[in-house]
């Protein structure tokens, strides 16, 4: 028998999205991270283009994707872009309330209904289903370093935004104070500080990394990937329901389970997780990772070691709320 599926709440659940926020900025799944590295003042402002056909050519492509997403709500009405994905997805920067009433248009479709999906709050992208057809963008791996435009829509409230943009670079290594290497830094003649849900495209046309509210650059192709994890996850990344320390050895001893979670009926204080899915549990941040690359409500087969014999068993992740 499959057990319950509950969403978690508490204040457990909680702990549990802060440490795995932590655990992936941290690089653990390898995001990549850029800052503007030119110096403030120093650098000449982006340009302005009114019309897709006064961008680079490589990019416009990438620009006509930019849906204008209507955000109501009681009391505020708000304006932004968001990038078309696949799927019928979309992603923005701007958090947006599950109780929002929101519409999109583009250049070809005007006033169409959006459904609110959910945010993921470890790059700091909302996520939302358009219920028209939009032609996703295309992406392309990011790579150590390379040349790419940096454009970012400005909203009209008309569906056809105004594009600021700039020539720019991803891949110019840096030390900081503390010696810390960023090695996604940003190099720009233009000052892109104040860019809000821009894409960096290629020489080819193509997407391959996305400005997060953060003001990092995430790998374009890792943020679908995750827009397509929370959509199938009914909004919302997974959990196990406990919270865990590393164990001597290896694995993850379970330090904590959360109420009303999946492990409460199969997982005590003391247990050692050990694999998930058949993937091994080495750390507690590779049991975050994996559990954040997993949808919600997936069913999963956990082993453990208890009382020095290892269990199987199977159950269906819950919510991280």
């Amino acid at each position: 028998m499959t057990p319950p599926v509950w969403q978690l709440r508490s204040r457990g659940a909680r702990i549990v999205a802060a440490m795995m926020a932590v655990a992936l900025i941290a690089g653990s799944v390898g995001l990549a991270l850029t800052h503007n590295s030119s110096a403030a003042g120093t650098n000449l402002p982006a340009h302005v283009a009114s019309s897709l056909d006064q961008l680079p050519g490589a990019v416009q492509v990438a620009a006509a994707h930019t849906v204008e997403l209507t955000i109501t709500t009681p009391t505020h009405v708000q304006v932004v872009t968001a990038m078309a994905l696949p799927h019928g997805l979309a992603v923005t920067t701007t958090p947006i309330p599950a109780n929002a009433t929101i519409t999109g248009s583009t250049t070809s479709h005007a006033h169409f209904n959006v459904r609110w999906v959910g945010r993921d709050e470890v790059m700091g992208f909302s996520i939302v289903h358009l219920d028209v057809s939009i032609s996703a963008l295309t992406f392309a791996p990011l790579p150590s370093s390379t040349s790419v435009v940096a454009v970012s829509p400005v909203p009209q409230g008309s569906g056809t935004p105004h594009y600021d943009w700039a020539d720019t670079t991803l891949g110019d290594p840096r030390v900081d104070s503390t010696g810390v290497i960023s090695y996604l830094a940003t190099k720009t003649d233009s000052d892109i500080n104040g860019f809000i849900d821009a894409v960096a495209v290629n020489q080819a046309g193509k997407v391959v990394a996305v400005l997060s509210t953060n003001h990092l650059w995430y790998s374009a192709q890792f943020v679908a990937h995750i827009a397509d994890i929370v959509a199938s996850g009914r909004g919302c990344h997974s959990s196990l329901g406990i919270i865990g320390t590393n164990a001597q050895g290896g694995g993850v001893l379970v330090s904590r389970v959360i109420p009303k979670s999946p492990a409460q009926w199969l997982l005590r204080h003391g247990d050692v997780v050990t694999t998930l899915n058949g993937k091994s549990i080495e750390t507690n941040n590779d049991l975050l990772t994996t559990l954040y690359l997993t949808p919600a409500f997936t069913v999963v087969h956990v082993s453990f070691v208890r009382n020095a014999t290892v269990h199987h068993t199977v159950m269906t992740l819950g919510c991280a709320l």
